[in-house]
């Protein structure tokens, strides 16, 4: 037996396994290709997805359920997967709130690393991060025996003036009461959540990163890479193989 043979074997049996696994992804191109190509008559943007596991690819299914507080006696300040809702509205991108402190003027919304204000009809006025406050990191909201917020940080206690402008040490007494959360129906939940998704994501962005393999993160880009790589690799030992073939010197009988 020739020594080239089990080699050629072996080339032969890598060949045909590295076809096998780029198939699959090489059809996955080819018909989200075809589907891109055509998106305005299929009209690929106007319809939108809203299947769970796709929206969690992107980041738009709430993976914790929704925190509600009372405001108003009627409103609500709401936190879901790091936004926060008036009623049913979204605001702004924070944290979950530690309390909510309401005033003649406004509503103070506190976080471990801002404080966010809003009119008392629910307008944001500002967001203030902790660059900007005397502490780093607030621990929780107390009272002072007069009913005043006491802000107890990691470096200390801080009381604000009547505006929430500027802030003081403070080393008085001061108690912690935790806000009771609010429960909310199932129509309201069910529209702070709608709101969230934004209404879902339309098929022609869900085709585009499954064509790309981005629908999968890094790891169905990597993918997408090794099987475009290996469909090089096939075309070109493919066409290698014909071109040496093709070189050999063909046999003639003889009589």
């Amino acid at each position: 037996m020739s020594p080239s043979l089990p080699r050629k074997r072996t080339i032969l049996a890598w060949h045909r396994w590295l076809g096998f696994a780029s198939a699959l992804f090489l059809l996955v191109l080819s018909i989200t290709g075809l589907l891109l190509n055509h998106t305005e008559r299929l009209g690929l943007d106007q319809i939108t997805i809203k299947n769970s596991f796709i929206l969690k690819r992107y980041g738009m299914v709430a993976g914790n359920q929704i925190s509600a507080y009372r405001i108003h006696k009627a409103d609500t300040i709401a936190h879901l997967d790091g936004q926060l809702f008036y009623n049913t509205d979204p605001i702004i991108q924070a944290s979950e709130p530690l309390d909510i402190i309401k005033t003649r003027e406004m509503t103070i919304v506190a976080t471990k690393e801002a404080l966010i204000y809003f009119t008392t009809e629910g307008q944001l006025i500002e967001k203030v991060s902790t660059s900007q406050l005397p502490y780093e990191s607030l621990i929780k909201v107390g009272m002072d025996p007069r009913s005043q917020a006491v802000l107890m940080a990691d470096n200390g206690n801080w009381t604000p003036d009547k505006d929430w402008l500027t802030f003081e040490a403070y080393e008085g007494a001061a108690t912690f009461i935790p806000r009771v959360k609010a429960k909310l129906d199932a129509a309201t939940q069910n529209q702070i959540l709608e709101n969230f998704q934004g209404g879902g994501v339309s098929l022609y962005r869900v085709m585009l990163d499954l064509h790309s393999g981005r629908l999968f993160g890094w790891g169905g880009r990597t993918l997408m890479d090794l099987s475009a790589l290996a469909i090089i690799i096939l075309i070109t030992s493919g066409i290698g193989g014909w071109f040496r073939k093709s070189r050999r010197p063909t046999k003639t009988n003889t009589h």
